[in-house]
Formats: structure tokens, sequence, C-alpha cells
């Protein structure tokens, strides 16, 4: 086993090797928090995905003046119309956007309540009847 003395310049060592020989004890580790723009990421990822499969998508930026419960997008395929709700994985739809999604679903529109682990059928979903 080496000792820190037999190391000379230029040598490659690794920080846990330096730690153990050298004494010294490793920096705190820094604490995991979670990612406060999880559904974010989650939409530009289907936002990004849809107009891959020839969608165009609206996004409201601020919902000032919006109606509670407005779905998160709604994505534009002629002659198709679909409202999507993300969630994060743990998400859950609030009163309010249950009661807007069964009101658009009472329209003849479809409704999409996708979380990041709904890749599969997002996929499916955007794919379907592409011209």
């Amino acid at each position: 086993m080496k000792n820190l003395e037999d190391y000379t310049d230029g040598d490659t060592i690794s920080t846990e090797e330096f730690l153990r020989l050298s004494g010294e004890e490793p920096p705190p580790a820094m604490p995991t928090r979670p990612r406060k723009h999880e559904e974010a990421d989650f939409q530009r990822q289907v936002q990004d995905i849809a107009r891959i499969h020839g969608w165009v998508d609206y996004h409201v930026l601020k919902a000032k003046g919006m109606r509670a419960g407005f779905p998160d997008l709604v994505l534009l395929r002629k002659p198709e119309l679909i409202w999507v709700e993300l969630k994060s994985a743990k998400g859950k739809v609030t009163p309010a956007q249950a009661e807007m999604h069964e009101m658009l679903r009472g329209c003849g529109q479809e409704v999409y309540i996708w979380y990041p682990d709904d890749w599969n059928e997002i996929e499916e979903v955007l794919k379907k009847r592409e011209k």
C-alpha cells in the first residue's frame, strides 16, 4: 500500500485515496432536495415530442384571469385538438382541474392526465393518426 510520500508530481490520485492517506475528513455530503421545476421540465419534454409529431402547442404563461383548473397544454394538429394536464410524479389533480376536465369531456373533447412515467402512452397518443 502506498504512502502519500510515495507519490510524485504528475501522479494521479483519487480524492478518496488522498483523503485516506492524508487523514483528512471528506467534506459533508450535500443534502438532496427535490427539484423545484420537475413539472416544468416534464412539460418541455412533452412539448418537444409533440412538435416532432406535428402538433402546435399552447400553454398559458401567466394564469392571471384564467379559470382555475384550466389544463396545462392545448395541442392542435389538424383535425385534432387535445387537452393535457401534466403532473409531477407525486402530483394530484385538484377538484377544479377534475371539474374542468369533465366539462371538456362533456363537450366531446379528449383530455389526458400525464405523469412522467406515462411516456409510452404519451408517444402513442402523439403519434396516432400522424400524417
